[in-house]
């Protein structure tokens, strides 16, 4: 039994358009530090180096007014702005410049907060992915007979990137950018 190359198209096109999502998805996140995956991922060392439980090196590190969230052994969460790392605690300015200090003993953890991350990377990410996939629709559907649909011509690359940049920009809403600095032993 022999097949025409035209009713295997259809399955080709979509394992390529399957294919090149699954790449730049991949790597678009990769190159960004995030990942899919739904288990809980390590914080991404400082330096080089991983968050040792007991150990303030990752903290004495640190940028003057790099924004901290402290979480102390009762539970209390505290934000501030890196002032300090004195012998007996943490010294932090809050939003109203008020300055405080926590002592060691009662810190929990220490998350490090990235820069205010504006949605618009992701959606300029998943609006490049969902162009790049229309594109490759595209030129898999125009190889066979070569003709494409005018309407097709423009509205797939408008729809397929107005899609990707609303996947993109709920991605990147759901970030949150922290990273684990410190842990209590």
């Amino acid at each position: 039994m022999t097949t025409h190359p035209r009713d295997t198209m259809p399955m080709t096109a979509v394992t390529a358009i399957v294919l090149i999502l699954s790449a730049a998805s991949s790597s678009a996140c990769a190159s960004i530090g995030r990942n899919w995956s739904g288990s809980p991922q390590l914080a991404p060392p400082i330096n080089g180096t991983a968050t040792i439980p007991g150990s303030w090196d990752q903290i004495a590190a640190l940028q003057l007014r790099s924004s901290l969230v402290v979480t102390l052994k009762s539970g209390r969460r505290l934000v501030g702005a890196f002032k300090a790392l004195e012998p007996a605690g943490l010294a932090l300015t809050d939003s109203a410049g008020t300055e405080f200090t926590v002592a060691r003993s009662d810190v929990a953890r220490i998350m490090g907060r990235a820069a205010q991350d504006q949605i618009t990377n992701g959606a300029l990410i998943g609006a490049g992915i969902g162009l790049g996939a229309a594109m490759a629709i595209l030129k898999i559907v125009g190889s066979g007979d070569g003709y494409v649909l005018p309407s097709a011509k423009w509205g797939a690359p408008l729809l397929l990137s107005s899609v990707g940049g609303i996947v993109g920009a709920l991605v990147d809403r759901g970030h949150n950018g922290e990273r684990l600095l410190y842990v209590a032993p």
